[in-house]
C-alpha cells in the first residue's frame, strides 16, 4: 500500500514539472519578541528552594521570526505554480530548537482543478488539516512552546505523552497532495521518506542513523469537513499516520501507528476546539506487552470582541514506558489575552501552569507557573 501511494504521488507530481515562464515575486514576513517570567517550585524532581536551579526568564527574540519570498507563475497548460522560500531565525543565531520547523520552508506547488501538489521542506498533511487548540489562544501557547522551553522540564524515560502527532510542523522533505474543497470536504496526503532529512541535516543523511522516533516512509492521510449551519461553523477532521521504525542495537521496535481526531465549533465570536491524538505503543520495544497507550487531549476556547481576544487551553498527555509502574503524564492550563493594534501589530499576554509526573515513582518532576508577554508584527 505504501509503495502504491508513493508511486502515485511521484507520477502526479512529475506530470506537472514543465517549463515555466518568468515568475512574479513578493515578500512577506513576521517578527516576534518575548518577555518571560518563570516561577518553578519543582525541577527534575527536586525542590528549587533547596537545590541548584536554572534561571531562563528574561527577554527573548522569539522562535519564528522569518522573511518569506513567494514566486508565482502559470504553466502553458494553465496550471498555477507557487514557489516559497523562507529565511528564519534558526541555528545561525543559536536557536537550534527551531531549525527543523517548517518556518524554514523551501517548496514548490502546482495547483489546478486536480488540487495542489507540493514538494519540499513543508508541513505534513495533518499539520495542514487538523484543528489545533494549542494554537487557538492569544500567544499561540503551548504550540509556540515557550511553556516547553523556559521551565526546566522533567526527564521521564519515554517522555510524558504528546498532544501532537509525529512530524507535526517539522520541515523534513515531503511530497504532499491536497484536494480542492468539495461540498465542505477536503483530503490531504503526504509522504516523507526519512524524518532525519530536514533542514538541520545534510542531503546524504543516513536514514538509519537517528533515534527510534525518526520514522521512515511516513504516510499521513487526513480528511476534513467544514460547514456552516444557521450561523454556526462546524469543523471535523480525522487522520491516520503510519511509518517504519528501525532496529537499534539488535532490538526491534514497534512501527508508527497513530490516529488524530479534532472538532471545532464557532459562533458569535466564540471558537472551541477539541483534539485527540492516540499512538498506542509506537516506538516501544516489540518484546514488551504492557507499555505504550500514548495519548494527548487538547481543550481550548477563544472569544474575539473587536480588537480584543481572550482564550483558555488545557492539555493532558500520558504515556507508559514499559519499565515504569504507571503512566507518566503532563498537564497544562494556560490563559491568554491579546490586543490587535492594527497594521499587523499584536500585543499578547499569557499565564499558566505546567505539571509533569514520572510514572517510575509517581512523583512530580515539574511544577511551574509561566507568565509571558509577546509583541508580534506580521507584514
Amino acid at each position: 500500500m505504501k509503495k502504491i501511494l508513493t508511486t502515485a504521488l511521484l507520477v502526479v507530481f512529475g506530470a506537472f514539472v514543465l517549463t515555466t515562464a518568468k515568475a512574479e515575486l513578493s515578500l512577506s514576513g513576521y517578527q516576534e519578541f518575548y518577555a518571560v517570567s518563570v516561577d518553578q517550585t519543582t525541577a527534575a524532581g527536586l525542590a528549587t528552594s533547596t537545590n541548584t536551579h536554572e534561571s531562563r526568564s528574561g527577554l527573548s527574540n522569539g522562535r519564528f521570526t522569518r522573511l518569506i519570498a513567494t514566486a508565482t507563475t502559470t504553466l502553458d497548460n494553465g496550471i498555477d505554480v507557487t514557489g516559497v522560500y523562507a529565511i528564519s531565525k534558526d541555528a545561525g543565531s543559536s536557536d537550534t530548537d527551531t531549525r527543523i520547523v517548517a518556518v524554514n520552508e523551501n517548496s514548490v506547488s502546482f495547483s489546478g482543478g486536480f488540487g495542489t501538489m507540493s514538494v519540499g521542506n513543508i508541513f505534513s498533511a495533518g499539520t495542514m488539516i487538523h484543528n489545533r487548540g494549542t494554537t487557538l489562544i492569544p500567544t499561540a501557547e503551548p504550540d509556540n512552546n515557550a511553556f516547553g522551553f523556559y521551565p526546566v522540564a522533567g526527564g521521564a524515560t519515554g517522555g510524558y505523552g504528546a498532544f501532537d502527532e509525529a512530524g507535526y510542523a517539522l520541515d523534513g522533505m515531503k511530497l504532499r497532495y491536497m484536494s480542492n474543497v468539495y461540498e465542505g470536504f477536503q483530503l490531504a496526503v503526504s509522504y516523507e521518506s526519512c524524518m532525519e532529512k530536514n533542514t538541520a541535516s545534510s542531503s546524504a543523511t543516513n536514514c538509519d542513523g537517528g533515534t527510534v522516533s525518526n520514522y521512515d516512509d511516513v504516510i499521513d492521510v487526513a480528511i476534513a469537513y467544514n460547514g456552516n449551519f444557521d450561523g454556526v461553523d462546524i469543523g471535523l477532521t480525522y487522520g491516520q499516520l503510519s511509518g517504519n521504525t528501525q532496529i537499534l542495537a539488535g532490538a526491534e521496535y514497534n512501527d508508527l501507528e497513530a490516529q488524530v481526531y479534532s472538532a471545532k465549533i464557532g459562533f458569535a465570536g466564540i471558537t472551541a476546539i477539541y483534539k485527540l491524538h492516540t499512538y498506542a505503543d509506537s516506538g516501544q520495544l516489540v518484546s514488551r506487552t504492557s507499555d505504550g497507550d500514548g495519548e494527548g487531549n487538547v481543550y481550548a476556547v477563544r472569544y474575539d470582541m473587536g480588537n480584543i481576544s481572550l482564550g483558555y487551553v488545557r492539555t493532558e498527555t500520558s504515556y507508559k514506558e514499559g519499565t515504569n509502574s504507571s503512566e507518566s503524564s503532563a498537564e497544562q492550563d494556560i490563559f491568554g489575552i491579546g490586543y490587535n493594534l492594527g497594521g499587523g501589530v499584536v500585543i499578547e499576554v499569557a499565564h499558566g501552569n505546567k505539571e509533569e509526573t514520572d510514572g517510575s515513582d509517581s512523583l512530580k518532576d515539574t511544577e511551574a507557573d509561566v507568565t509571558l508577554a509577546k509583541l508580534s508584527f506580521g507584514f
